[in-house]
């Protein structure tokens, strides 16, 4: 395990300012109360400090959180890490203004500064992805979805995804989801011996329902997505196409990924997946001048979006992460970003073989992105998704159960894991680190003894050799 002392140095290096003792920070705060003038650098420095003294439990807690993940393995496909100065934007002075509208026409004064930070966000994420609108202020990659469905479809209006035990994300029309509830969603499907999408049943699926929106992209699925192939069918049948990139938009900024923009009327994505802070953006290329009667006006498409996300679905938004996705896209337009995703893909897919390679049912037989899908079910009588899930958390390998296709399991426990190399790679882990990790995957489930699709057991030497392992592993490859 890191020490206390290293590993607070290691995450408060990068911060604005130096930390100074406590005694000059208290004399600080109170010249400030007497009414000195503090500087920007003065005023945003030490802020872990000003934490600590605050709320001790929290920052303990935060401290708790940084150490669990320096001395584990992080293989979520739905996470990554963001860079010191994303959270050097986040928890800036910028998070206290409150700023109704868009940039050149906001409800609330005072918004010059803030004015050019959305404007640098939105330059910044055009020219990242290349597209010719952008809209940075969605609160996640689900109310991006939100608002460009609000904007486009009236109640009942249908709707046709992917199915969400196919691979699909909750947004896209799951029943407990606001798009099940209000919409009428039909699914297509993956095809039941290649777990591959059916691009001809897609079509006559689209031809059979004649939906207002199709909605492609995934959030549990290996394989390149055909955007274009969706906008012919889209067209064919006279429907809007979305398609939300959310775990792959690293890829698709870098090239290591066809894009959607110029083929999708609407792309979305969270900013979190591909590197960046919480938080959402809407993308649109060609179509997005394409005008449309919105009550008994003509308007274009991307003005419907801003209206329809201010005042239609949010407040006012999050300045700071605003400021920390304009701190992101700066950084995907870099060559190290850009070669960083193509590692991602090529470690996922040494990962993928040496999994396979030890008889594991790796669905499709590979993976074109940073996701890999095991059919955990299929390696042993009683194992099952969630098991080794938990049983990998043991020893500090950090995955995600997922249902797969036509899975036989309950939603609850599932056949399978999901995992994902964007953490690992960026911490500097390559095909080796890969090879390892697959053999501590290995010795971790060939090593459980199940009791039910829930309970378990690992020998205890077992978890301590592996434990040992992943801790070392991890401090060999740190956080960056």
């Amino acid at each position: 395990m890191l020490s206390e002392r290293q590993s607070c140095r290691r995450f408060k290096k990068g911060r604005s300012g130096a930390l100074r003792e406590v005694s000059k920070r208290v004399k600080g705060h109170m010249e400030q109360e007497t009414g000195r003038f503090v500087g920007c650098d003065e005023y945003h420095k030490g802020v872990l400090d000003a934490l600590r003294e605050s709320d001790p439990h929290i920052y303990d807690l935060l401290r708790a959180e940084y150490e669990r993940l320096q001395n584990t393995i992080q293989l979520i496909a739905a996470e990554n890490q963001c860079s010191r100065a994303v959270l050097a934007a986040l928890g800036s002075i910028v998070q206290n203004k409150t700023t109704e509208g868009f940039a050149g026409a906001r409800y609330h004064g005072g918004c010059a500064v803030v004015d050019d930070i959305e404007q640098l966000a939105i330059g910044r994420a055009k020219e990242a992805f290349g597209a010719k609108y952008a809209n940075v202020q969605p609160h996640s990659g689900t109310a991006a979805n939100q608002i460009v469905v609000t904007a486009i479809l009236q109640r009942a209006d249908k709707i046709l995804s992917l199915g969400l035990d196919q691979g699909g994300h909750l947004s896209h029309g799951a029943r407990v989801s606001f798009t099940g509830k209000f919409f009428d969603v039909e699914n297509y499907y993956v095809d039941k011996s290649t777990f591959l999408l059916d691009y001809d049943a897609i079509r006559t699926k689209a031809i059979q329902v004649k939906p207002k929106l199709i909605i492609c992209g995934a959030s549990a699925y290996s394989r390149t997505i055909d955007f274009g192939m969706f906008r012919v069918i889209a067209d064919e049948v006279g429907a809007y196409l979305l398609a939300d990139i959310s775990h792959i938009a690293g890829l698709i900024a870098a090239g290591a990924h066809p894009s959607s923009i110029d083929h999708a009327h609407f792309t979305t994505t969270s900013t979190y997946k591909p590197g960046g802070p919480r938080g959402g953006l809407i993308l649109m290329g060609r179509d997005f001048q394409t005008r449309i009667r919105a009550g008994e006006r003509q308007i274009t498409l991307a003005e419907h979006i801003d209206k329809t996300t201010f005042p239609g679905v949010q407040g006012t938004p999050y300045l700071n992460n605003v400021a920390a996705k304009a701190v992101f896209f700066q950084e995907t337009l870099s060559e190290q970003y850009r070669q960083r995703q193509f590692a991602i893909i090529s470690n996922a897919q040494r990962l993928a073989g040496a999994l396979a390679n030890r008889g594991y049912d790796v669905l499709t037989g590979g993976t074109d992105n940073h996701m890999v899908l095991v059919n955990v079910a299929n390696l042993r009588p009683g194992l099952t998704g969630l098991v080794a899930q938990k049983a990998l958390e043991q020893v500090g390998l950090i995955v995600n159960m997922n249902r797969l296709p036509y899975d036989t399991k309950a939603a609850s426990v599932t056949s399978g894991l999901r995992l994902g190399t964007p953490i690992v790679t960026k911490n500097g882990m390559g095909h080796e680190q890969m090879d390892t990790i697959a053999g501590l995957i290995d010795t971790v489930l060939r090593g459980i003894k199940t009791a039910g699709d829930i309970e378990y057991s690992l020998d205890d030497s077992l978890k301590t050799s592996v434990k040992d392992e992943v801790v070392r592993l991890s401090q060999e490859f740190p956080m960056r």
